[in-house]
């Protein structure tokens, strides 16, 4: 019977796995990257930097021994306690709450004074080229059952740092524990992704991650909701189309963008290749509050784009114009090149070049405001 058992077990286990599909893609590529140290310069922290402000310190403990003495003067006088002794005692008081104040400022000094001189160091050690290379692999196994509900499970594994060339410049650490559940479930249109702190805030991806989301579509507009229950976090996202005009509207709860954060962004295509664009940002109690209104204008294969920022809370800028972005893409075939300028003069110039088979060559160079923002980058990237 025991025999028999077994048997039986194995070809339901083997049945279940053949209703599932699986999936295996990924990327990997390498880079030659000159950041000005920038990447090292952003594991510097105060934690292991702070420096001991002793001369402070030891005024702080003279301060409490004055004040112990005078006042135990005013208790052994009792009664016949004189106005000067009393005095004495409110001084001596007075004098330990202003050296603590100035001990701890010359703490935070210090401790500032040692992550300003360890992030120099940084920059310094690896001021030149460099080379980096990365691989993210990912996996997802997907079925369906007889009543519509569909089920999908996926992990990513990866290594290594890819320079984020056409975004925030940053090196991006890849791959996730492969013991991070990400699960979604659907069913008639909507689904439940889970994934603890996985999932990206709809608002801003850097705005911390959330655990959950529910998406799915109402009278044709796309609705997405997510939360994260142990930061009692939120964001959602509502998006369609009304006469031609594209509308988003993407808010958040997060305090790191300002609590109660909203954004509502319309675009439409004229048909003519000219495309307007527009937008207003609301964050509580943060200067990041913007305007935009733009233009894209496609002329076979050349893009010219603008846009005009009115910022928030910013001393001096507040009309629009007082910041505006400029570029212009060209496109032919594999080739796909991009010039781009701001009213700070930071001028970024990317060119990506399809080489078949999932493999391109890029390369960007980045001249932004302080030589510690520039970025220059060469390298391959490949997907499969």
């Amino acid at each position: 019977m025991k025999r028999i058992l077994l048997t039986t077990t194995s070809l339901v286990l083997a049945a279940g796995v053949a209703q599932a599909d699986v999936t295996f893609s990924g990327t990997a590529g390498i880079a030659l990257i000159d950041d000005n140290g920038a990447s090292a310069a952003a594991g510097v922290t105060a934690a292991g930097q702070a420096a001991a402000a002793s001369a402070a310190a030891a005024a702080v403990v003279t301060a409490e021994a004055a004040k112990l003495t005078a006042d135990a003067a005013v208790t052994a006088a009792g009664a016949a306690v004189t106005a000067a002794q009393t005095a004495a005692a409110t001084a001596a008081a007075t004098a330990v709450t202003t050296a603590t104040a100035a001990a701890t400022a010359a703490t935070t000094a210090a401790a500032a004074a040692g992550v300003n001189a360890a992030t120099t160091a940084a920059r310094a050690a690896n001021a030149d080229m460099f080379f980096e290379s990365y691989y993210d692999f990912d996996i997802t196994a997907s079925a369906e059952s007889d009543n519509g509900v569909s089920v999908s499970v996926g992990f990513d594994m990866g290594a290594g740092n890819k320079i984020d060339y056409n975004d925030d410049d940053v090196l991006e650490a890849q791959g996730n524990s492969i013991g991070d559940a990400d699960v979604t479930v659907s069913y008639a249109g909507w689904s439940l992704a889970v994934d603890h702190a996985g999932i990206d805030n709809l608002f801003d991806d850097d705005a911390g991650a959330q655990d959950f989301m529910v998406s799915g579509t109402v009278a044709g507009w796309s609705v997405a909701m997510t939360s994260d229950e142990s930061a009692s976090t939120s964001s959602y996202s509502v998006s369609g189309n009304v006469g031609g005009v594209a509308l988003t509207l993407t808010g958040t709860d997060v305090k790191s963008v300002g609590g109660d954060a909203s954004k509502i962004a319309a675009s439409y295509a004229m048909g003519n290749g000219l495309t307007l664009s527009a937008s207003v940002q609301d964050e509580d109690g943060v200067a990041e509050d913007e305007n935009k209104v733009g233009f894209s204008y496609a002329m076979d294969a050349l893009t010219v784009s603008y846009t005009s920022i009115k910022p928030g809370g910013v001393a001096g800028s507040d009309s629009f114009g007082d910041e505006w972005d400029f570029s212009v893409k060209y496109t032919a075939g594999p080739l796909v090149a991009s010039f781009a300028i701001d009213e700070a003069d930071a001028t970024t110039v990317i060119a990506d070049y399809a080489l078949g088979g999932g493999a391109s060559a890029f390369a960007a160079m980045h001249d932004k405001a302080g030589t510690n923002s520039d970025l220059t980058a060469v390298g391959l990237n490949f997907a499969f």
